[in-house]
């Protein structure tokens, strides 16, 4: 079985301890790489800097929508400059949060779109982050359809679902799916295309039963797999081999 976590926050501090260790024990559950989101600068140049190091680390660039106070034009300019970075393998992760914050609408949008310019420009895909922005992140990404989108964490409903679908979306599904109240993200689970279908972890956060209340980190990506297969009616090395080449095809690996 293989297995890569899709999204997973390693260079965060939460990892400060442990996080070579972490790296050095993947094989160890069958995880062959993960992927490292960017959330600002300092996030991209970290995530470069390991990347440069272990092979089973890829690094992405980009602003999280909460992180877009006080960017300037130069911090734009940096970003673009980091995300040509050989290791960078996708722009993420951009896009629109309202749930926090909502006064603010319009910088996150300009922020989001210039975002998505660059991934255009440098020709590689972009790993968009919505939460309760559905509509807006829907009528923007109407305008890059050529992009591979990959949407992170997938938590609406059916019918969202089906609109991203439609417009040629991959969709990765986290540790939420294990939850008894996951009802949108086991739904998601059941219905993604196969051949469109991600798994992550979010670490350090979302941790899947049966860890719930523990820190997160990519080895439960197992956890994940385990429970799709299992909502999927399929076996979990099926699934692990069809999402790592979904995987690898996206980011290019």
């Amino acid at each position: 079985m293989r297995l890569i976590d899709s999204h997973c926050h390693l260079v965060d501090e939460a990892f400060d301890d442990d996080r070579l260790f972490i790296l050095n024990d993947l094989s160890n559950f069958a995880i062959k790489a993960i992927i490292n989101p960017a959330t600002n600068l300092d996030d991209t140049k970290k995530a470069i800097e390991l990347a440069k190091k272990y092979d089973n680390f890829y690094a992405m660039a980009g602003i999280h929508p909460e992180d877009i106070e006080e960017i300037c034009e130069k911090d734009l300019e940096e970003l673009e400059n980091l995300a040509k970075d050989p290791n960078v393998v996708a722009i993420g992760e951009i896009g629109l949060d309202y749930y926090w914050k909502d006064n603010n609408k319009d910088d996150q949008k300009k922020i989001f779109i210039h975002q998505l310019e660059l991934a255009r420009k440098i020709d590689k895909p972009a790993v968009i982050h919505v939460r309760d922005a559905k509509d807006d992140i829907i009528e923007i990404l109407k305008d890059y359809q050529d992009l591979k989108i990959q949407i992170h964490c997938f938590s609406d409903d059916l019918e969202t679902l089906e609109k991203y679908m439609e417009m040629g979306f991959y969709i990765s599904i986290g540790g939420v799916v294990t939850f008894s109240n996951g009802t949108n993200e086991q739904n998601a689970a059941r219905n993604v295309p196969i051949e469109r279908l991600m798994l992550e972890t979010d670490s350090p956060y979302l941790t899947p039963e049966p860890f719930r209340g523990l820190r997160n980190d990519p080895r439960r990506v197992v956890e994940v797999a385990r429970k799709v297969a299992e909502l999927r009616d399929m076996k979990i090395d099926k699934l692990a081999k069809r999402t790592y080449n979904n995987t690898k095809e996206f980011f290019s690996l």
